[in-house]
């Protein structure tokens, strides 16, 4: 399973990434999520550990990082976890391809800068339409996107209340609208606080495990209807060794059933 996450610099990717691990290393409804070497496994909690205490996590930002996805305490899937930064005019080709391949997409926004800052805005709308581009060019493989704004926990009130969510996704409207109208694609809103009170995030890497499994499973099980195509040995394989994962992937819906989607 292929994830990309992509976002400006600073807009809390590597405190997201830190949480969400040590809140997934244990498992939720049996899934969970290890790093395959030791260093990164000790890099991540400890950046983890120092986000709890209201630090910035230390340690070097990593591109890529490889995970394992188990269930039940036993690892049944490889993943690999893409971190991109997104520079403004920089649409790279490398960047298009790993969003037009990824299983799971999560784009990053910070959502308080966002609210006061025109330029930032304007600039998120550019990073939109380049992923725009990159859903237009994939297959027909159900995948999951996700929206998340982060720094939640900071954003000011809005007469007592949280801001609008309309105000949030605001340069982000072509692309929803585009995910709305497209049979293969399933969008989420995620509002996450990554500090020592963290909120949402397992938000995101559960609504890309639930639409990736489950899709992938739909994919295969079409494949190898009788009266198809023959399919390939590699894609029976993999629905064996995917089969297990597809009734507790479905019930993860019962999590997310509160989740802002499109």
């Amino acid at each position: 399973m292929d994830i990309v996450m992509l976002g400006h610099g600073g807009v809390g990717k590597s405190s997201y990434l830190s949480l969400m691990y040590a809140a997934m290393r244990d498992g939720i409804q049996g899934f969970g999520l290890r790093a395959r070497e030791a260093s990164l496994r000790e890099e991540l909690t400890s950046a983890a550990e120092e986000v709890l205490r209201g630090r910035r996590p230390g340690g070097g930002r990593r591109e890529v990082l490889e995970l394992l996805l188990h269930y039940q305490g036993r690892a049944v899937l490889p993943v690999r976890w893409r971190d991109h930064r997104y520079l403004a005019g920089q649409g790279g080709e490398r960047l298009l391809l790993g969003l037009s391949r990824a299983d799971g997409i999560m784009v990053f926004a910070d959502a308080p800068r966002l609210l006061g800052d025109e330029p930032y805005r304007a600039d998120l709308r550019r990073m939109g339409a380049l992923v725009q581009r990159a859903l237009a060019e994939r297959d027909g493989r159900l995948t999951p996107f996700v929206l998340v704004f982060t720094k939640c926990d900071r954003l000011p009130s809005a007469g007592g209340g949280p801001v609008p969510l309309d105000s949030l996704v605001e340069p982000f409207e072509d692309v929803i609208a585009k995910v709305a109208v497209t049979e293969n694609l399933r969008g989420a809103v995620a509002l996450v606080a990554c500090g020592h009170e963290p909120a949402g995030v397992t938000v995101p890497v559960l609504w890309i495990l639930h639409h990736a499994i489950v899709g992938r499973g739909l994919a295969l099980h079409a494949a190898l209807t009788p009266g198809r195509v023959l399919a390939s040995a590699d894609e029976a394989a993999e629905y064996e060794r995917l089969e297990p994962l597809f009734a507790p992937a479905e019930r993860l819906v019962t999590l997310l059933s509160r989740v802002p989607s499109f």
